[in-house]
C-alpha cells in the first residue's frame, strides 16, 4: 500500500467499525456522521482491494482479510498514541547514564551529596563525570558528550539552558600554625606571602589579579596547580596564602588544619550554575536531575567570613 495516498485517519475508521460492528456505533465515537464513515470505508475498500466488512443480521461483520488487519492496525494505533504521549520517567526504575561536567570543587562538595541522593531514590541510575577542561565544555554540550555542565563557566552561548545553583564567594586559607598569619589577615600580610593558586587552560579564576591589577597591586605566586582539591594539603604543608573558593575552603577546614579569613581586598562573589543544552531541557530524566543538583546544592550551607582552625 502506497502511503503517499492514503489517509492515516482511514485506521482510526476502521478500528471503531471492527470493534462496534456497526457504521453508526462508529461514527459516535469518531463524532462523525454515519454517511461521512460509510465514505471511510469505501476508500479503506478501494485502499485494500476487499470488502472488509458485510452487513448481516448481527452487524457489520469483518472478512478473514480484516481480521488480519485489525491485529496490524490496533497495533500500529497504539505505537502512535505512544508517540504523542509525554515520556514518562521512574527514578526508581531508570538505568540511565547521567554524564555530568563538574570540576573537582563540585565533586568533593557537591556530588557526595548528589550520589547520595541518587543511591536512595535511583539505585539503578550511574554518573560519569568526563575529564574535559573548562574551555571545552561549550562543544561537549553541544555535541551532546555531556548531558549538563555545574560549574563557573565565562562565554556561555546563548543557547545554552542555564540555572543559578548557589551563590559563594572566595576564602584565603592559610595553615593553622602559619608563623605570621594568626588571627587576622592583613592587605599587608596578603600582598608579602607567597600565594598559591588554581591554574588550567581555559580557567574563569583570574578574579585575585584582576582585582589586584584594578588596585595597582601586584602578589608572588609560587604556586600553580591544575586541581582546585589538591590545594589545601598544599596549605597544609606550606606557608603559602591560597584564595579558594568558599565551599571548598569550608568542606576541607573539617578535614585538614587550615584557617580561612575573609580576603583582605574586595573580591567580588559569583554565581555557580547548571547549564543544559536545549536537547535535554524537555526530557524528565534529566529535569529530575537538574531538580536534585538544585536541591543537594541548596542545602550545603552558606557560612560567610569564619575564621576555622
Amino acid at each position: 500500500m502506497d502511503l503517499a495516498d492514503f489517509d492515516l485517519n482511514l485506521m482510526r475508521v476502521f478500528d471503531a467499525i471492527y470493534r462496534h460492528q456497526s457504521l453508526t456505533a462508529a461514527a459516535a465515537e469518531l463524532g462523525l456522521t454515519q454517511p461521512a464513515v460509510s465514505a471511510a470505508l469505501k476508500r479503506l475498500r478501494e485502499h485494500l482491494g476487499n470488502p472488509l466488512f458485510v452487513r448481516t443480521a448481527h452487524g457489520m461483520r469483518p472478512t478473514p482479510h480484516a481480521d488480519t488487519v485489525a491485529v496490524k492496525v490496533t497495533r500500529a494505533l497504539a505505537i502512535l498514541r505512544e508517540v504523542g504521549e509525554a515520556a514518562s520517567f521512574s527514578p526508581q526504575l531508570t538505568s540511565v547514564n547521567y554524564r555530568v561536567y563538574i570540576n573537582d570543587v563540585g565533586m568533593q562538595v557537591v556530588m557526595p551529596r548528589v550520589l547520595r541522593y541518587l543511591s536512595e531514590h535511583a539505585p539503578g541510575a550511574k554518573l560519569t563525570v568526563p575529564d574535559l577542561r573548562p574551555d571545552e565544555v561549550v562543544d561537549a554540550l553541544d555535541r551532546g558528550d555531556i548531558d549538563l555542565a555545574i560549574g563557573y563557566f565565562l562565554g556561555m552561548p546563548n543557547w545554552a539552558h542555564q540555572q543559578t545553583i548557589r551563590h559563594t564567594s572566595y576564602v584565603c586559607a592559610v595553615r593553622s600554625d602559619h608563623p605570621e598569619i594568626r588571627d587576622a589577615l592583613s592587605l599587608d600580610q596578603f600582598l608579602h606571602a607567597k600565594h598559591g593558586m588554581y591554574w588550567t587552560t581555559g580557567s574563569p579564576h583570574g578574579i585575585v589579579e584582576q582585582t589586584l591589577a584594578q588596585l595597582n597591586l601586584s602578589r608572588e605566586v609560587a604556586l600553580r596547580v591544575p586541581r582546585f582539591s589538591a590545594l589545601p594539603f598544599l596549605i597544609e604543608q606550606t606557608d603559602l596564602v591560597v584564595p579558594i573558593t568558599q565551599d571548598l575552603g569550608l568542606a576541607f577546614s573539617r578535614m585538614i588544619r587550615i584557617k580561612l579569613f575573609a580576603p583582605p581586598l574586595p573580591l567580588p562573589n559569583f554565581e555557580i550554575k547548571q547549564y543544559w543544552h536545549e536537547r535535554h531541557h524537555a526530557e524528565p530524566a534529566y529535569r529530575w536531575l537538574r531538580k536534585v543538583v538544585k536541591q543537594e546544592s541548596a542545602n550545603l550551607g552558606t557560612p560567610r567570613g569564619r575564621k576555622t582552625t
